[in-house]
C-alpha cells in the first residue's frame, strides 16, 4: 500500500519534488486524542508525507518537507480532492513524536463498501506534529494503525533533520509556495484530467442556483469560473502561441465482420490513395480449423495485449526494406471490429486469439509495402469485439502508459456479445527547448449496442451503462474515504473513459445499431432513386436516423460530434458510426468520413475517418510555470480581505426594433476597478427563473477580470421558429432587467428594452386569415378579425402563389434552388408590411423567380401547424386513388382555410407539371413539397414514420 500511496501523492507534486514516504492518518481533536475530530464525517482523513526538493542539480539530498493533505468528502475521490493543508519545512523547529494509543469508538464506526472481516478496532499509534517556527500553527495530533508506514515516515523525517540542506546564498524556500500560497493545486496540473463531459458544458450550467439577493455557493462559483478562465488563458496565451506544434494523422475505422474470416483485400479501408497495385495479394481463404497453425509464432495469445516492437506482426517483415514514408500516410490506426466470433461457445468462454491474429494479419497485408513501417501497439478483445491500435515504428516510443478495458452489455447485461472495448494511451510530442514534453491522452472506445429498430431505448440505456462501467485502472490507490477505511493492497483508483488528458478527448469507433425510423420499402426505394433525388432523399433519411434523434434529445451521445454523412446507409441504417469529442485545449480536424462498399464480405460495410490532431509541443516545466503564474494571480480570491468591485458603462440598453430576420447587437462594458481579481455572473431576478429573456443571448454569462481589466459583453437578439411563433402573438414592446452579480461583492442592474417586429413567417394560417391588414401593422392581438369574418385564404400565401403563376412557372430550378438572400429579404419584408413587390409584373428574371420560390417554401415550412393535421397524415399515405385523396381533403375533415391553401399550392404545382416534360423535375417537386406539406409528427421517435412513398403518392394525385 505504501508504494501506491506514494505514487498517488507524487501525482499531486511538481517534478522538482519527490515523495520519500506517505502515510494515511486521522486527525484527532486537541482536547481528546482518542476521539476522531468531526466524528461520522470525512473531515478527519489526512495523508502525511515526507518530500524532498531536488533543486536545480537534482540528486537525493535536497531540502525536506512534511506535507499534510486533507481528503475532501465525496465519491469517487480524485487528486483534485486533496488540497494541501500544511507544509512544514524540516528544520530544528519541527518535531514529530509518536505513542501507542487505541482509538476508542472506531469499532462503532460504519464501514460502507468494505468487507466486514476487516475489523478497524484495535491498537494504533498517535502522532504529534509541533512546528515552533510558526506560532500561529496549532500542533497536529494524528492517529494511524499503519506501523510500517509510520516507521518509514519517521525514518525519512529523522534523516532530513540530521542532515539539513541550506540553500546557497541564503535561505530560499520559494519552492514551498507551490504548496502553501494557495488553497489547492490547480486541476490543470493534475495527472488525472477532469471529466471531458463537464468541459463540454456551458459554464453557467455548472454554477450554483442564484438569484437577486441569494448569491448561491460563492466559493463553488468562483472555483468553476476561475477554472474555465485558466483553461482559456492556457489555450490562448500558451498553446496557440507555441513555437512548435506536433501533428498526428489518425485513421479510425469500424467494421462489423459478421463472423467472417478475412479473405478479402482491406486496402480500400486502410488507404486513401490509389496505389493498390503496390499491395500484396489478398490473403488466402482461411478456415477456423487452420487458424492455430496460421497464428502460431506470429502474434501474442492474450485477449488484451500491449506489444513491444519485437512482438508485432510488422516486425516479422524485413526491416531493412527501403520503404519511403509518404506525406499522406497515417501516423497510427485505430481499428474496431464487431461480431468477430458469432459462435455460441465464444459467448460463454473464450481466451483464444486466432481470429484477432487473422484480422491483424489482414490489416498489415492491406497496408502493403508500407506494413514494415508499422507495428501493433495494443489490442483489446471481448468475445466478438476487438480494438487494435497500430502505430508507426519511429513514433513507438512516444506512446506510453497504454491501458485497456472492456465491459459486456449483451445477454443478461454482462456477456460480451454486446458492450465495449477501449484503449487509453498517452502521446508525448517532440519537446521544444529540451526537457520532457507534456503528453496528451487519447482514448478510443469500440461499442456494440443492441440491435433491431424497436430497441431505441435499450441502445440509449446501454450507452449510459457502458459509460458508467467502462473503467481503466489508473495504477493509483483508492484514497481513504470513510472513517476507519483502510484500502486494500490491490484496490486501485479507476478512471472512466471520459477522464482523458486535458488536451485530447474521445474518439469512438462504433457499431451502434441505431436504425432509421422508416419502413423497409421506403429505405430501399430512397436508396435506388435517381441521382437528382439522392441529396434530398439522404436528408430525409438522416432526419429519421435514431442516433441523430438521440443526440438531439440528449438521450445518448450528448456533446459528441459527427462529421456530415455523405455515404449511403446499409439497410436498416447507418449502423456503423464514428463520433468524437475533444477539448478546446487541442485542435482536431476530421478530413474524411466514408464507407467502403467494395469490401463486400459482410452484411456491413467498413467505415473509416481521418483525423488530424494538432498538439502544442511544450515541456512540462514551461506548462507548469505558466499555470502556476496564473494561479498566483487568481488562486486566492476567496481568502482576500479586499472587496471585489466592478463598474459597468450603462444601466439602460435600448435594443431598438428587431425580428427573426434582423437580429440586433448591443454591448455592455464591464471593468474591474478593485484591487483583486474578481468573478462575475448573471443571475435570475427570482429563484427558478431564467437569467436572460428568451429573446436575448449573451456571448458570455460569467467571467473573471484581473485588477484594472475590462471586457465587452456582446448581446444579440434571437428568434428561432418556436420563439417567433410565440412573439408574433405577444406584446411587441419588450422589457427586462439583467442582474450582474460580482462574487463576494454587489449586484448591478441593467434595464433592457426592445421592440419586436411581427412577421407572417411562423404564424399559423388561421391567424393570417384573421389579420385586418399586414401583420406588421397589428398593434394587439385583440385587433384580429372574428373567426367568421376571416378571409378564405391568407393574403400572404395568395400573393406569392399569384406572382409565381404569372411570372415564374417555367423558370428552371424554381422551388429547387435557394434564392438570393437580399431578394428573399425584400420579398419577406413586403409580405410583412403589405408593400408592393418592387418587381415588374412581367419580370421573369431567374434570380427573382428563385427568390419567390424560396420564400414560398420557407413560408410553408415554418408553419407552426401543417396544412394537413398530423392525425390525418397516416390516412393520406394509405389512399390508392384520386377520388380517395380528394375525399380526405374535404372540409368535413380539414378546415376550409386549410383546404383553400392546399388548392392554391397544388394548382401552382399542377400548372408547372403540365408545362414540364421532364419526369425527373416533377419528382423533385413532389419530394420538396411532400416534406413541407406532409411532415412527420415530431413526437414519433422510435416507431417507423409514415411511409414517405405513400405521402408522395398522395400529393401526386393533386398535381398530375
Amino acid at each position: 500500500m505504501s508504494d501506491k500511496l506514494k505514487l498517488f501523492v507524487q501525482s499531486l507534486l511538481r517534478p522538482s519534488e519527490v515523495v520519500k514516504s506517505a502515510l494515511e492518518v486521522y486527525l484527532l481533536a486537541q482536547d481528546d486524542n482518542i476521539r476522531p475530530q468531526n466524528h461520522g464525517s470525512q473531515n478527519h482523513n489526512r495523508v502525511v508525507s515526507v518530500i524532498t526538493h531536488l533543486g536545480p542539480q537534482g540528486g537525493d539530498g535536497g531540502q525536506g518537507c512534511v506535507l499534510v493533505l486533507k481528503a475532501s468528502p465525496g465519491l469517487p475521490a480524485r487528486p483534485s480532492d486533496y488540497p494541501f493543508e500544511h507544509a512544514f519545512l524540516i528544520t530544528d523547529g519541527l518535531s514529530i513524536s509518536m505513542a501507542q494509543s487505541p482509538l476508542m469508538g472506531f469499532d462503532r464506526m460504519p464501514q460502507p463498501d468494505r468487507p466486514t472481516n476487516r475489523d478497524p478496532a484495535g491498537a494504533g499509534f498517535s502522532v504529534k506534529i509541533v512546528y515552533d517556527n510558526s506560532p500561529t500553527t496549532e500542533p497536529l495530533t494524528l492517529w494511524t494503525r499503519d506501523l510500517d508506514g509510520l516507521k518509514s515516515l519517521l525514518e525519512e523525517y529523522r534523516r532530513h533533520k540530521a542532515n539539513p540542506v541550506l540553500p546557497a546564498g541564503g535561505q530560499d524556500y520559494s519552492w514551498l509556495s507551490a504548496y502553501t500560497a494557495r488553497p489547492s493545486r490547480p486541476t490543470l496540473l493534475s495527472t488525472i484530467p477532469p471529466d471531458l463531459r463537464m468541459l463540454q458544458k456551458p459554464v453557467h450550467t455548472l454554477l450554483s442556483p442564484a438569484s437577486a439577493g441569494l448569491p448561491g455557493d460563492e466559493a463553488l462559483d468562483i472555483a468553476v469560473i476561475r477554472e474555465d478562465w485558466m483553461r482559456r488563458r492556457v489555450r490562448s496565451h500558451l498553446l496557440l502561441s507555441a513555437e512548435r506544434r506536433s501533428s498526428l494523422r489518425v485513421r479510425v475505422g469500424t467494421f462489423n465482420v459478421n463472423g467472417k474470416m478475412p479473405p478479402q483485400d482491406l486496402s480500400p479501408w486502410l488507404r486513401d490513395d490509389n496505389l493498390h497495385e503496390q499491395f500484396i495479394p489478398p490473403l488466402e481463404e482461411l478456415s477456423p480449423l487452420s487458424l492455430s497453425n496460421f497464428a502460431q509464432g506470429r502474434l501474442r495469445t492474450a485477449d488484451s495485449t500491449v506489444d513491444d516492437a519485437s512482438s508485432s506482426i510488422a516486425a516479422q517483415a524485413d526491416d531493412k526494406t527501403n520503404v519511403a514514408e509518404s506525406r499522406g500516410d497515417s501516423d497510427f490506426f485505430v481499428l474496431a471490429f464487431q461480431e468477430l466470433d458469432l459462435s455460441a461457445e465464444a459467448l460463454l468462454y473464450s481466451t483464444k486469439t486466432a481470429r484477432e491474429d487473422a484480422w491483424c494479419a489482414a490489416v498489415f497485408a492491406g497496408l502493403g509495402d508500407k506494413a514494415v513501417l508499422y507495428e501493433k501497439l495494443a489490442s483489446k478483445q471481448l468475445v466478438g469485439m476487438l480494438l487494435i491500435v497500430i502505430v508507426r515504428k519511429r513514433l513507438r516510443q512516444r506512446f506510453r502508459d497504454v491501458r485497456t478495458a472492456s465491459v459486456g452489455a449483451g445477454i443478461m447485461g454482462m456477456m460480451g456479445n454486446k458492450g465495449a472495448t477501449a484503449v487509453r494511451l498517452t502521446y508525448s510530442p517532440p519537446s521544444a527547448g529540451g526537457g520532457a514534453s507534456r503528453p496528451c491522452t487519447l482514448t478510443f472506445v469500440n461499442s456494440h449496442l443492441a440491435a433491431f429498430e424497436e430497441m431505441f431505448d435499450r441502445r440509449n440505456a446501454d450507452f449510459h451503462d457502458i459509460s458508467k462501467r467502462l473503467l481503466f485502472d489508473s495504477g493509483m490507490p483508492v484514497p481513504p474515504r470513510t472513517q476507519g477505511d483502510v484500502p486494500w493492497e490491490d484496490n486501485a483508483m479507476t478512471l472512466n473513459v471520459f477522464e482523458t488528458d486535458a488536451m485530447l478527448r474521445l474518439m469512438e469507433c462504433i457499431d451502434l445499431n441505431y436504425r432509421l425510423n422508416l419502413p423497409d420499402a421506403d429505405v430501399r426505394h430512397l436508396l435506388s432513386s435517381p441521382r437528382e433525388l439522392r441529396r434530398s432523399n439522404m436528408e430525409l433519411m438522416l432526419k429519421s436516423d435514431q442516433l441523430v434523434l438521440a443526440r438531439h434529445l440528449r438521450q445518448a451521445f450528448e456533446d459528441f460530434k459527427e462529421h456530415p454523412i455523405s455515404h449511403a446507409p446499409r439497410k436498416p441504417a447507418w449502423t456503423d458510426r464514428i463520433l468524437h469529442m475533444h477539448s478546446a485545449m487541442l485542435d482536431v480536424e476530421q478530413s474524411s468520413y466514408t464507407s467502403h462498399p467494395a469490401i463486400s464480405m459482410s452484411d456491413h460495410k467498413p467505415v473509416s475517418a481521418n483525423f488530424d490532431i494538432q498538439v502544442a509541443a511544450l515541456n512540462d516545466a514551461t506548462f507548469e510555470t505558466f499555470v502556476q503564474e496564473l494561479w498566483r494571480e487568481v488562486g486566492s480570491i476567496e481568502g482576500s480581505e479586499e472587496v471585489p468591485r466592478v463598474k459597468i458603462d450603462t444601466t439602460l440598453i435600448d435594443v431598438g426594433s428587431f425580428s427573426a430576420r434582423k437580429p440586433v447587437r448591443r454591448y455592455l462594458h464591464v471593468q474591474n476597478i478593485g484591487k483583486i481579481p474578481c468573478t462575475f455572473r448573471f443571475v435570475a431576478a427570482k429563484p427558478g427563473s431564467e437569467i436572460l429573456p428568451e429573446w436575448l443571448e449573451l456571448d458570455q454569462t460569467s467571467g473573471l477580470l484581473l485588477p484594472g481589466e475590462a471586457t465587452v459583453l456582446k448581446m444579440s437578439t434571437r428568434a428561432d421558429t418556436a420563439l417567433t411563433s410565440k412573439l408574433n402573438l405577444s406584446q411587441t414592446k419588450l422589457h427586462n432587467t439583467l442582474i450582474l452579480h460580482t462574487a463576494l461583492g454587489k449586484d448591478h442592474f441593467v434595464t433592457i428594452s426592445a421592440l419586436y417586429e411581427r412577421t407572417c413567417f411562423a404564424t399559423s394560417l388561421h391567424i393570417l386569415a384573421r389579420l385586418p391588414g399586414p401583420i406588421r401593422a397589428l398593434e394587439s392581438i385583440s385587433e384580429l378579425l372574428p373567426t367568421d369574418h376571416a378571409v378564405t385564404a391568407p393574403r400572404e400565401i395568395m400573393r406569392i402563389a399569384n406572382w409565381i403563376m404569372a411570372n415564374a412557372t417555367d423558370v428552371d430550378g424554381l422551388f429547387l434552388a435557394n434564392g438570393d438572400n437580399d431578394l428573399v429579404n425584400t420579398i419577406c419584408e413586403c409580405l410583412d408590411t403589405g408593400a408592393e413587390f418592387p418587381f415588374q409584373g412581367s419580370e421573369k428574371e431567374s434570380a427573382t423567380a428563385l427568390a419567390f420560390g424560396d420564400v414560398f417554401i420557407r413560408l410553408l415550412g415554418l408553419l407552426p401547424d401543417p396544412i394537413i393535421p398530423a392525425s390525418l397524415v397516416a390516412r393520406c399515405a394509405e389512399v390508392t386513388s384520386k377520388d380517395d385523396a380528394f375525399q380526405v381533403m374535404a372540409p368535413s375533415f380539414i378546415p376550409l382555410t386549410l383546404v383553400q391553401v392546399w388548392i392554391s399550392i397544388t394548382a401552382v404545382l399542377h400548372y408547372m407539371a403540365q408545362q414540364c416534360t421532364a419526369k425527373s423535375r416533377i419528382e423533385q417537386l413532389v419530394t420538396v413539397f411532400t416534406s413541407v406539406l406532409l411532415p412527420d409528427e415530431p413526437t414519433v421517435l422510435t416507431s417507423p414514420s409514415v411511409s414517405i412513398l405513400g405521402k408522395r403518392a398522395f400529393l401526386r394525385h393533386f398535381i398530375l
